[in-house]
């Protein structure tokens, strides 16, 4: 099947999230933080990654920023998987590579599929599915962004 690098710094996820992916056919290969993942890119571009945000040395967001500086791995598709679910981390990572975002505690089933569908995916395909991707992001977080400047006086009807 494909090639999987998985990044994460607890071990528990990289073992759980290896189990799961040998199981479903893929190729595993894990790095434990952000200077590892970016040396695994670096050594051999995997199909997929499944990348933890918030990791020691260098966080996901910037191996996504390094993949691009470097042009590491250009055709991967890449899985955030992290604890971070505001609208403005979910923009950042869209505008930095990702392909998905799941957010922890995540359901195994549901991530094996989405990794399987993104592999799927054709070039033109794949485009389209960032470019909406990004423009809901986008969208989500101005409506966040409007609704945290409100006072929670001016949203509740008077009689």
């Amino acid at each position: 099947m494909a090639e999987v690098l998985v990044v994460d710094d607890e071990p528990e996820i990289r073992q759980i999230l290896s189990y799961l992916l040998e199981f479903a056919g893929h190729e595993v290969r894990t790095a434990a933080d952000g200077e590892e993942a970016v040396a695994a890119l670096a050594e051999h571009a995997p199909d997929c990654v499944i990348l933890d945000v918030m990791m020691p040395k260098l966080d996901g967001f910037g191996v996504l920023r390094v993949r691009k500086e470097r042009s590491l791995a250009p055709s991967a598709r890449v899985v955030l998987l992290t604890a971070k679910s505001g609208e403005r981390d979910f923009s950042m990572g869209w505008e930095l590579g990702a392909d998905e975002y799941v957010v922890k505690p995540f359901d195994g089933e549901e991530l094996l599929a989405r990794v399987e569908d993104l592999l799927s995916l054709g070039p033109e395909e794949l485009a389209a599915h960032r470019r909406a991707e990004r423009e809901k992001s986008a969208l989500l977080e101005r409506i966040e962004s409007t609704f945290s400047r409100s006072s929670p006086r001016r949203l509740i009807a008077r009689d």
